[in-house]
């Protein structure tokens, strides 16, 4: 019995240990928006970051965020985890980036919040192309088992941005080898917005780096303000929760026995 107990307190430490890695405290948005983000009944494609959905903030233990300012490399602190690459190659104009969860705007004093076809993201990366992220995966807090995330174009450039709102490719690697490829994602497409693009793959075990691409959709990087919502790693620890805590598309597969 007091060898149960025992093993119930280090069972509870190591998770408290990990939980607070779901703490938000990035590098916070300096400047006013000047394109603030509204919830609305209905997005509208002619109107700048209104949304109708949101991704909420994953707070299940375990889930290590992407980020780009207050994070730390290889071991994450309670902002996320940050590239090990030059700065210089994290966006392909207006830079330099200084600020979490935010777009690119027009410059270092306009920065907005993450809508990316009518979905609101609390959390991701604001960018312009063209762009290229690595990340170092040596350092969790447990081994990374699951990238999940969003791509797609900030709505901070609909609609008339380039006609489009700006176009992307995105590339994710996994110790050098493609793991998942997007087509051409444009702001919007025939009077309609793109919805933002669900990206998600195993890791796995004893992988050392995470590399983004970013590329200008094949017609220059003109209006190209790209965007990641939700971009996270999630460990072993957030791979055995319970049921009711699991990955989406664990959820899916256990429902449907």
């Amino acid at each position: 019995m007091k060898h149960l107990f025992v093993l119930s307190l280090i069972t509870v430490f190591i998770l408290s240990s990990f939980a607070v890695y779901a703490g938000v405290k990035c590098a916070a948005l300096l400047n006013k928006p000047p394109k603030p983000v509204k919830k609305v009944a209905k997005e509208d494609l002619k109107v700048h970051n209104d949304y109708d959905k949101i991704v909420e903030e994953d707070d299940r233990d375990g889930i290590v965020y992407l980020a780009l300012i207050g994070g730390d490399s290889p071991k994450p602190n309670d902002c996320g985890l940050i590239p090990s690459n030059p700065a210089a190659e994290w966006t392909g104009w207006g830079g330099p980036l200084n600020c979490d969860n935010c777009t690119i705007g027009e410059g270092v004093t306009t920065r907005n919040e993450i809508v990316i076809g009518g979905t609101y993201f609390p959390r991701g990366i604001g960018v312009h192309g063209t762009a290229k992220y690595v990340y170092d995966l040596t350092g969790g807090p447990a081994p990374y088992a699951r990238f999940e995330g969003y791509v797609g174009m900030s709505d901070e450039k609909d609609p008339a941005g380039c006609d489009h709102g700006g176009s992307s490719g995105f590339v994710f690697k996994l110790d050098d080898k493609e793991v998942f490829k997007s087509e051409t994602l444009k702001g919007s497409d025939g009077g309609i917005n793109t919805a933002p693009l669900k990206v998600e793959f195993d890791i796995p075990a004893n992988t050392k780096k995470l590399e983004i691409e970013i590329t200008d959709g094949g017609d220059g990087i003109s209006c190209d303000h790209s965007a990641f919502g939700d971009a996270k790693l999630l460990t072993a620890i957030t791979a055995v929760e319970p049921a009711d805590k699991l990955p989406a598309a664990w959820g899916k597969i256990k429902v449907s026995y």
